[in-house]
């Protein structure tokens, strides 16, 4: 639900859109909390994005589209300001294997300058 309606907040605004897909019991998702959660450079970077903290029965379960490589957790999806999962920005550190696990703020950081970078190409075209 909260990933649906952000859908459309990101297209009103025009910015994309970062999910964090996490549960409440989970060891990693709790390591992950503080560093979102106390990092500047995040919180800079979060200006230019739709955020969304998915936690328990608010992540998007029933959609398959946001398993796109399996169902571990945490995970960092984005999509684009129209809603569409774009799953080309990953966490390149982390190579073939959970691709959209971020566990340090350097790897969260670049991933969403890359998406800034590829929205602002996307709408200068």
């Amino acid at each position: 639900k909260a990933v649906v309606s952000t859908q459309s907040t990101g297209k009103v605004e025009g910015k994309p859109i970062m999910v964090i897909l996490h549960k409440t019991w989970c060891g990693a998702c709790k390591r992950l909390k503080p560093v979102v959660a106390n990092s500047h450079e995040i919180l800079q970077l979060s200006r230019e994005f739709v955020m969304v903290n998915a936690e328990d029965d608010e992540a998007p379960a029933e959609n398959a589209e946001f398993s796109i490589d399996g169902g571990y957790i945490p995970r960092i999806i984005f999509l684009d300001s129209d809603g569409n999962i774009r799953p080309e920005y990953t966490n390149v550190a982390r190579g073939e294997k959970y691709k959209y696990f971020y566990p340090s703020v350097d790897e969260i950081t670049r991933s969403m300058n890359n998406v800034l970078q590829g929205i602002a190409l996307k709408t200068e075209l």
